[in-house]
């Protein structure tokens, strides 16, 4: 089993088992991969194109087809901040701006301190709550400065 998966063998096939093929289960193995290592590496994607039965490039274009995928790493706390069109007229790069120059938190950056990193995505379906943000897996919405920092200080 490869070194990245290797303590995950038995979740892996206990999902294989609910899919109707082994390819099936590249969203779901990837996911796992995101969440314990903070993002996706070339040597991961070898890995989940071996456990699942494809070829390395069929991985990189998944992951690099779906947002929530990381290629690099990222702060503690990654902001995906939406920037289509709802959130622009709502005033996104306003946040953007604010982002940097009140928490220093720039654009496919990891603040010094490790805690933050900021990338900006097409839409997150959160339209009627322009301009809006996920941090994590959290989203939030109607952003203004003081709600951007009460959000930011809930973040260790």
């Amino acid at each position: 089993m490869p070194t990245i998966l290797k303590d995950r063998t038995d979740e892996i096939e206990r999902l294989a088992v609910r899919y109707p093929s082994r390819r099936s289960i590249m969203l779901p193995v990837l996911w796992m991969v995101q969440q314990q290592e903070g993002w996706i590496s070339q040597q991961a994607m070898a890995e989940v194109a071996d456990v699942v039965g494809t070829t390395v490039a069929e991985v990189y274009e998944v992951v690099s087809f779906y947002t929530m995928f990381q290629q690099r790493p990222v702060g503690r706390h990654h902001i995906a901040l939406c920037d289509t069109l709802a959130c622009a007229i709502c005033g996104a790069m306003e946040v953007a701006e604010y982002l940097k120059t009140k928490h220093g938190i720039e654009k496919k950056k990891v603040t010094p301190d490790g805690r933050f990193s900021l990338e900006f995505v097409e839409c997150i379906g959160a339209c009627s709550i322009a301009p809006a943000m996920l941090v994590g897996e959290t989203l939030h919405g109607n952003l203004t400065p003081d709600g951007i920092d009460a959000i930011l200080a809930q973040c260790p």
